[in-house]
């Protein structure tokens, strides 16, 4: 009798561990699919939104001043890949035709980080600083939910791209002004 009862718990302590290891792989898949961060909400070929910021050295901006081709990047300072990607960036845009006005750059956050980032894009972009947190312009405006994102603007003034840093198609002939 004592065998029997040792056996059985036995079986029931294997059965136990396989139901255990099998639901501890249906989590992990179920969270590994869901693990793409999501879509900005601002599909391509929208026009680009109205908005009215306040940039760092040019005063305020709305949408009127964004003319021509042009190119928007968002970076957040707590976002690692937001903080590798800025010199990408610099590079990518640093020769588009127009200058830093054709370059609109949003930094969300603050402290060392903030300034470190708007010391790399203020040569090449007007800078608009965000506190952390909150729900800034970029956030609202542009539907932007995933740090860092980059936004082509075709000459009509509309989104035709959401891309990596490496695939920004910078205009290579002057803008319309």
């Amino acid at each position: 009798m004592l065998v029997a009862a040792v056996v059985l718990i036995g079986c029931l302590s294997l059965f136990n561990l396989l139901l255990t290891l099998a639901v501890a792989r249906r989590s992990s898949q179920s969270t590994t699919s869901t693990t793409e961060p999501p879509a900005n909400r601002l599909p391509d070929g929208s026009p680009l939104p109205e908005f009215t910021v306040e940039t760092l050295e040019h005063g305020t901006i709305g949408r009127a001043d964004i003319r021509g081709e042009s190119v928007v990047g968002f970076f957040s300072t707590t976002c690692r890949p937001c903080r590798d990607q800025a010199p990408d960036f610099v590079k990518a845009v640093q020769s588009i035709p127009g200058g830093r006005d054709q370059v609109l750059a949003f930094v969300k956050g603050g402290g060392p980080a903030e300034t470190e980032l708007v010391e790399l894009l203020a040569p090449v972009a007007r800078v608009v600083t965000e506190p952390a947190g909150g729900s800034g312009a970029s956030q609202e405006a542009f539907g932007i939910v995933r740090w860092p994102s980059y936004l082509d603007v075709d000459a009509e003034g509309r989104i035709t791209g959401r891309e990596t840093v490496d695939a920004l198609s910078v205009p290579t002939t002057p803008s319309a002004r």
